[in-house]
């Protein structure tokens, strides 16, 4: 394989590349409610183009297609799946974005509107590194797979899980384009995703006529809740053994939904909060639940009036397990010497602080999935002005080219700084 080969069709087509990633940004698929039909339709238009061989359509409902795209080798392996979601979060307040979230413009060195950097941009990379591997002169290759989703923004119930689920995918390893910037851009590799588990605490009062509260015994469950919810804020800790790759540790998210109350003239009754917790690899809902109920025993001793229990969420908020990559694995190397040789330097391995699809993958079709490494800065994603740099997307094209290429052919890796390499959180170092 001849590098100069993919890095020049890369950029011959930059301009095509650059207009592909505008186009999908302004083809709506917000989820929810959820409709990837429009973003599908210009893919599968645009694999026609570059000569690509048509796109697999696997559909849990008509309106939510996920497409699974194929370069073809000559030999039996090895498999590489490339894959990213086609749907965006709602735009939300559109009093606060600057441009018009579905009309892509291009400010000084970046792409803004909704879902340039979460993740249409890392798609168009994906794509057009497919169609530079295909369209270099055969060789001893193997395949590479492009799975695009619908339906992650929402938990890839029509997505990534049923496409695990019913597709028959096989591959080596998989790796997902998720934006791993949260300073600056191509900050780490992520080759860890968070887990996580979602509870609620429910607290229980006295529900009566407001106006007597204060003439007979009661209790107002939305002031005890106020309280239960402060001091487990401040208080709660997690048991869990430490990993190099998440020096930030436990993420946990208090309060999340808060909810109580009846009307005006009704004393509170009952009242809850969301709480969701971010876990770190060898974490499970029994040592977190235990934690919980620890911290709530301590809380009643302080408090006889109170009545509070807490209740873990069931179906797939209960548990999302963390899923691990390893810094051994052949594609992981090769990855590493393509982003050095584009980026200048090798990013450090680190963690990515949410879930990704990469979750369906690793547990259910059994494909060893790297949760993140793409364009962009998470830091701007699910908010208004959301933008990623447009060479940035030309950088994560180049990239996945260059890997796909070398793993598929087998060729033997170099990473000049793999020796200076450390290991760094989802921070960097």
């Amino acid at each position: 394989m001849n590098d100069s080969e993919v890095l020049t069709y890369i950029d011959r087509h930059r301009a095509e590349l650059i207009e592909f990633a505008r186009e999908l940004v302004a083809a709506p698929s917000v989820n929810p409610p959820g409709d990837e039909s429009q973003v599908a339709g210009i893919i599968s238009g645009q694999f026609r183009r570059l000569g690509l061989a048509p796109a697999r359509i696997v559909s849990k409902a008509e309106h939510r297609p996920n497409l699974i795209g194929t370069v073809a080798g000559n030999r039996s392996g090895p498999v590489l799946m490339y894959c990213g979601h086609m749907d965006t979060k709602p735009v939300g307040d559109r009093g606060r974005w600057q441009t018009d979230p579905f009309d892509p413009v291009i400010r000084g060195e970046c792409l803004y509107g909704l879902g340039s950097a979460d993740m249409k941009g890392g798609l168009a990379a994906m794509i057009y590194a497919a169609a530079a591997l295909d369209s270099l002169a055969q060789s001893d290759r193997g395949s590479l797979l492009l799975v695009l989703t619908a339906d992650e923004e929402a938990g890839g119930a029509s997505g990534a899980e049923y496409v695990a689920r019913e597709a028959g995918l096989h591959a080596d390893i998989g790796l997902i384009g998720e934006p791993v910037g949260i300073s600056r851009e191509w900050e780490y590799l992520g080759l860890i995703s968070r887990g996580e588990t979602c509870f609620r605490v429910k607290v229980h009062g006295t529900q009566m006529h407001s106006s007597i509260a204060d003439l007979v015994p009661s209790v107002n469950a939305n002031v005890k809740m106020a309280e239960v919810l402060t001091r487990l804020a401040r208080e709660l800790r997690f048991t869990y053994q430490p990993h190099p790759l998440c020096p930030q540790g436990v993420t946990m998210g208090p309060g999340v939904m808060v909810s109580g109350g009846v009307s005006y003239g009704v004393l509170p009754g009952y009242a809850e909060f969301a709480t969701e917790v971010r876990l770190l690899p060898g974490m499970t809902v029994e040592g977190v639940k235990r934690d919980v109920q620890q911290f709530l025993s301590e809380v009643c001793a302080d408090d006889p009036d109170l009545d509070v229990e807490v209740e873990f969420e069931h179906g797939p908020l209960r548990y999302i397990a963390p899923v691990v990559v390893s810094e051994e694995h052949p594609f992981v190397r090769r990855l590493q010497a393509a982003a050095e040789q584009i980026l200048g330097q090798c990013p450090p391995q680190g963690a990515f602080p949410a879930w990704t699809d990469a979750r369906f993958f690793d547990a259910i079709s059994g494909i060893r999935t790297i949760p993140a490494f793409g364009p962009g800065l998470l830091v701007v994603t699910h908010a208004p002005n959301e933008h990623v740099r447009v060479e940035s997307i030309v950088e994560a094209c180049k990239i996945y080219a260059l890997a796909a290429a070398s793993y598929l052919t087998g060729e033997r890796e170099t990473i000049g700084s793999r020796r200076r390499t450390k290991r760094g959180g989802a921070l960097g170092d």
